[in-house]
């Protein structure tokens, strides 16, 4: 039997997304996007995560699993991955790019590294189902969740070494085509590796609070609200202090472990935020097509768009009103997206590893 969607989950990755576009703006402060960074993509590892627990996947079959999963990231990775090098060609033939563009792009997909932001989707993948793979491992054992927790660190912190050994590498690596590739596919199992942990923390937050994020166990509304705060702006100190932190290049910081908890703190605020406010159908939406946002919104030219106009009306407007920009940018953004999301629900779900559904169009 399927359960019923969470709306507060779907809340959560309305949050997220409309963060990861903020951040990609460059509208805000930078130290706004250092804790951005450090929060939204996370948010969704850690989503993630809640949701494994909540539907029980260490239990089912590995068919079941791999072939939901594949079908649900790999497919659109896939798909995407064709657009964008399609668009490239076409750049070439313009002459406005050049071949090694649309050769870059051939290289990221083979090797699952992911051009612009479609690094996320393996690297979810493969943090899903490494996850899932040790949860297994240790099954009904005694002290497996403590197991699962160590295992996932242990390899953390062995990527983060693996990763500090390949620095000074990157020259011959690069010196070669396929050497080059093969750092590439290297760096896309540390990228998956790195995002365990939030898997992690997002799967035993819901196995061990499970009565209370499934409503058996009630806490006032209010109080709920009140901890949700303090959880989100208790995370902020934390990612500002170790500065940037982007999966994409691997950069963490000087100490990760900062913007570790600082995301997990953000996270639990946002979803007790989310889940003790009325649903919010703006949030709904994008949280439900937050893929299709992140795909689209910058290599779509969403947010070339949006700039473009908002530098425009911005000459007419009074200097230093950078609020007013903000939105600008923002709202055409969003607009643009919800034709791009309409789109692709209606007539190219495919894009999405789903069939057509004429029911719905909100994903």
């Amino acid at each position: 039997m399927t359960k019923k969607r969470l709306e507060y989950m779907d809340m959560v990755k309305g949050v997220g997304i409309l963060g990861i576009v903020i951040m990609h703006s460059s509208t805000v402060p930078l130290q706004a996007i250092w804790w951005i960074s450090s929060v939204a993509p996370p948010l969704f590892f850690l989503s993630s995560g809640m949701l494994i627990a909540r539907g029980g996947e260490p239990g089912k079959s590995w068919k079941e699993v791999l072939g939901r999963k594949g079908r649900s990231l790999l497919l659109p990775f896939l798909y995407f991955s064709l657009i964008y090098i399609v668009r490239d060609l076409l750049r070439v033939l313009f002459g406005i790019s050049e071949i090694r563009e649309v050769w870059a792009g051939v290289n990221d997909l083979v090797t699952l590294w992911g051009s612009s932001v479609l690094w996320f989707l393996p690297a979810l993948f493969l943090a899903e189902n490494i996850f899932i793979f040790s949860r297994k491992m240790f099954g009904r054992r005694k002290y497996a969740q403590i197991l699962t927790v160590l295992t996932c660190l242990i390899l953390t912190f062995v990527s983060f070494l693996a990763n500090n050994a390949l620095k000074p590498l990157e020259g011959f690596f690069l010196s070669e085509r396929l050497l080059y590739a093969s750092l590439c596919l290297m760096r896309t199992f540390l990228r998956a590796v790195y995002a365990l942990p939030f898997v992690c923390a997002g799967y035993f937050l819901y196995e061990i609070f499970r009565a209370f994020w499934e409503g058996e166990k009630r806490i006032p509304f209010a109080g709920q609200l009140a901890a949700g705060i303090v959880l989100f702006l208790a995370g902020i100190p934390f990612s500002v202090a170790n500065s940037y932190f982007d999966f994409r290049s691997l950069s963490f910081g000087e100490i990760p472990a900062l913007s570790y908890l600082a995301a997990v703190l953000s996270f639990v605020g946002i979803v007790l935020i989310c889940r003790s406010c009325p649903p919010f159908k703006p949030l709904l939406f994008f949280g439900k097509n937050s893929l299709i946002v992140m795909a689209t919104h910058i290599d779509f030219y969403f947010l070339y768009i949006g700039l473009n106009l908002a530098n425009r009306i911005d000459g007419f407007i009074p200097m230093g009103n950078r609020v007013f920009f903000f939105v600008n940018v923002i709202g055409v953004i969003l607009i643009l997206e919800v034709f791009c999301i309409l789109a692709i629900n209606r007539f190219f779900p495919f894009l999405l590893g789903r069939k057509r559904d004429r029911r719905s169009l909100d994903g």
